[in-house]
């Protein structure tokens, strides 16, 4: 992949990691969860509300980018996890484009002191919608990190489902939200903090093993590095090496 993409995505990974644990003390701190433009029920007018939402598209977009890369390394391994990892990291992004462009239109009738109306429902859906598929994304990539990470980022990844879980099952049957977002609960809370985690262990990986990333490397290099070169009988078949699982 592209030097400045990888970079990209390995810098907005760090990003993340701050921006979730800040949210973190925020609500541990009593204030509602906040995302880009929207904190609770109310979405920021100010000149910088517009530029959190390119940068949040960009973001988006960067850290996808690796987690694609990380499917595809996974792909000679685990075939259906890595279709499943694609899907999910597509769905996410297609829910996070969804959802800035709601928060786009909302920051216009804010500014023109207007209702927010439908959007503020579709809103919350659509932050369901994103939560759901980064929690899909991180779980499909665990055979992944289970080989090429430490333990600590493979387990991490069966968090972030459960705790989503949790939220949705708060917002059901405990104390429905009446703004744009869920409602602050210890789930939410440690959700974020999980994230911050996950975040920066994923930053820390790409660094570690940058050159996984930087490489020209596709499929047909990873299904043909199973054969021994050495090991091939004259005139004969060659003699493939099994990975362990």
């Amino acid at each position: 992949m592209p030097r400045i993409l990888f970079y990209a995505g390995t810098a907005f990974f760090l990003f993340l990691a701050l921006s979730a644990a800040t949210d973190a003390v925020q609500q541990l701190q009593g204030s509602d969860i906040a995302f880009v433009a929207v904190q609770g029920a109310h979405v920021s007018s100010s000149a910088t509300a517009g530029w959190a939402i390119v940068v949040a598209l960009l973001a988006g977009v960067a850290c996808a980018a690796l987690l694609v890369r990380m499917a595809a390394l996974l792909a000679a391994r685990n075939l259906f996890g890595a279709f499943l990892a694609l899907f999910s990291v597509g769905a996410a992004v297609t829910s996070l484009i969804w959802l800035l462009f709601l928060q786009t239109r909302m920051l216009t009738l804010a500014r023109h002191g207007a209702g927010f109306g439908a959007a503020g429902e579709l809103h919350f859906a659509a932050v369901l919608m994103l939560g759901y598929f980064v929690s899909i994304s991180f779980l499909a990539l665990r055979p992944y990190f289970r080989i090429q990470a430490s333990r600590v980022l493979s387990a991490l990844v069966f968090f972030p489902l459960p705790l989503f879980l949790l939220i949705v099952m708060q917002e059901l049957f405990v104390s429905t939200s009446s703004s744009m977002l869920p409602a602050r609960s210890p789930a939410s809370l440690v959700f974020f903090a999980v994230l911050a985690m996950l975040f920066l262990a994923i930053a820390v990986h790409c660094i570690r093993h940058r050159h996984m990333f930087l490489e020209l490397t596709n499929l047909r290099e990873l299904l043909d590095a199973r054969i021994d070169p050495a090991s091939r009988p004259a005139g004969g078949r060659p003699v493939r090496i099994v990975f362990d699982s």
